[in-house]
């Protein structure tokens, strides 16, 4: 049996064609798993923990987030009457026109930040990942750890960052897939041929178990060009590691696809009609593009050139991450300089992250020293990275949103607004804009009649608005975000056997 694996950076998916039919290989009931993996140093079963009993403590710790949270809001209103007070009156007075009152209410409201309240359910899983944590650290301190072995105790997804915190020790690593294009020196090589080749297995090992047959075949997709420190000689390395990673894995053959082409085939395989279509396909590490004929009799679309970029979501949440969230840490407020919040900020460089762990803090003030302290233990940049993620994907259908960053320090949260939104994307919309220009120029003689969008970010209003403007003619075709390269992985597979 071989499988099409799309191991993307921030999330993978794995698929079957069986019977034509593209079957979804399902993860803890999700046809994807975040692409984090957690190997604690010492495994304690953690089946036995009964959250349950936590009931009650659950129910309190809501009641009080709903208490703390109306009386932020009391402080709020009452901050936000004083400013429609204050320049009403100097309109009243003729110091202000109408207008010029109007706008500068507006303005400093905006710089005044609303509480938002942590849902209940957010509440809940931090109530519970503490508790957790407490009942690890006491079957650890009694000597009750598992007998399996690290590769089998490997945690996927998003149990990979909870469970991270339940432990004092063990490596928790997101978006592996980014490391692969950068200088890496052997120990480091071999740190990330371990967590690729874990991911890996824990596909294999599901694939298996699903489809009843022991798989040990796979296409698994590639973007034009990887992340990379390297320039081409990194896309090659990428591969090469790939490569050795799905040999550990248990894979005996393994081939390569770009991601839009697979994209393109599961467009391929819905159109009745052929058309001369742009597939646009936007991930968390990379954005890629081709064009050709899709659609109609032919057994496979008929592509003509592919374009790349090396990058995607990962720079949105950087640019959102250093707006809103790294001042909480101290950023253009203390003696360290901006690289130190990049290096924090960019959980898939080994590199950067090595460089702020070690980041002397001397003359940070408080609260900024202990709340870096705390970041620099290994893996929580990752969970941070995680919460800047969910943020950005709420700005982009709400005006304002929040989240809690408890784990850090009691009580601290981050809000951001949609303007700050607008300002962390801004980077990678340039680059953006620039990439569907050069692909317009160049496609001028023959301009595509559909656009095939997909790819994680796609959902992003402010792609697809890009997109619109660069290809006004074009039929727009949303294709599924999360499983649209997965799909075409999947039949590709199945007929190059």
């Amino acid at each position: 049996m071989r499988i099409g694996i799309d191991f993307g950076t921030s999330y993978t998916a794995a698929a079957a064609y069986v019977d034509g039919v593209v079957r979804h290989i399902s993860f803890r009931g999700y046809s994807q798993f975040r692409t984090a993996v957690f190997m604690p140093e010492k495994p304690v079963d953690t089946t036995l923990f009964d959250d349950t009993a936590y009931d009650q403590t659950v129910a309190s710790n809501q009641a009080s987030a709903s208490i703390a949270h109306s009386k932020a809001m009391e402080k709020y209103e009452e901050a936000a009457s004083k400013i429609r007070v204050y320049y009403r009156t100097l309109a009243r007075d003729g110091d202000l026109t109408e207008e010029a009152a109007r706008e500068q209410i507006s303005l400093a409201l905006s710089a005044l930040k609303k509480p938002v309240s942590p849902s209940p359910e957010a509440i809940r899983k931090a109530t519970l990942a503490a508790a957790k944590r407490d009942w690890v650290q006491q079957q650890l301190d009694q000597g009750r750890t598992s007998s399996v072995s690290i590769d089998d105790s490997a945690v996927f997804g998003e149990e990979a960052i909870e469970e991270f915190f339940s432990y004092e020790a063990g490596r928790l690593i997101q978006s592996p897939k980014s490391m692969l294009g950068f200088k890496l020196g052997a120990p480091q090589r071999e740190a990330v041929l371990q967590i690729v080749s874990n991911v890996l297995r824990h596909i294999r090992r599901a694939a298996s178990d699903q489809l009843g047959v022991e798989v040990t075949e796979a296409i698994i997709g590639r973007p034009v060009l990887f992340r990379s420190s390297m320039g081409p000689e990194g896309s090659d390395q990428a591969v090469r590691l790939l490569e050795e990673a799905a040999a550990r894995a248990g894979f005996k053959f393994v081939d390569f696809l770009h991601e839009p082409a697979a994209a393109a085939i599961t467009y391929h395989a819905q159109s009745r009609d052929a058309n001369r279509t742009l597939v646009v396909d936007v991930g968390g590490g990379t954005t890629d593009i081709t064009i050709g004929l899709v659609g109609g009799q032919a057994e496979i679309p008929n592509l003509e050139k592919t374009w790349g970029l090396a990058k995607g979501g990962t720079d949105v949440d950087l640019g959102l991450s250093l707006r809103t969230v790294m001042p909480l840490f101290g950023k253009d407020q203390c003696n360290l300089l901006a690289p130190v919040y990049v290096n924090a900020a960019m959980v898939s460089d080994l590199n950067r992250q090595r460089d702020f762990r070690v980041t002397r803090l001397v003359g940070v003030p408080a609260p900024f020293q202990k709340r870096l302290l705390t970041l620099q233990r290994n893996g929580v940049t990752v969970r941070l990275n995680r919460d800047v993620e969910m943020l950005k994907v709420a700005l982009s259908t709400d005006a304002e949103a929040g989240i809690s960053l408890d784990y850090i320090e009691s009580g601290l949260q981050a809000n951001a607004t949609k303007s700050d939104l607008e300002r962390g994307y801004e980077s990678f919309l340039r680059s953006f804009d620039e990439l569907l220009s050069c692909v317009s120029q160049e496609t001028a003689h023959s301009k595509p009649t559909v656009v095939f969008l997909t790819g994680g970010m796609s959902r992003a209003p402010y792609i697809e608005e890009t997109v619109n403007r660069h290809f006004p003619t074009g039929q727009l075709v949303r294709g599924d975000a999360s499983l649209g390269v997965v799909s075409g992985l999947a039949i590709h597979a199945a007929r190059s056997l």
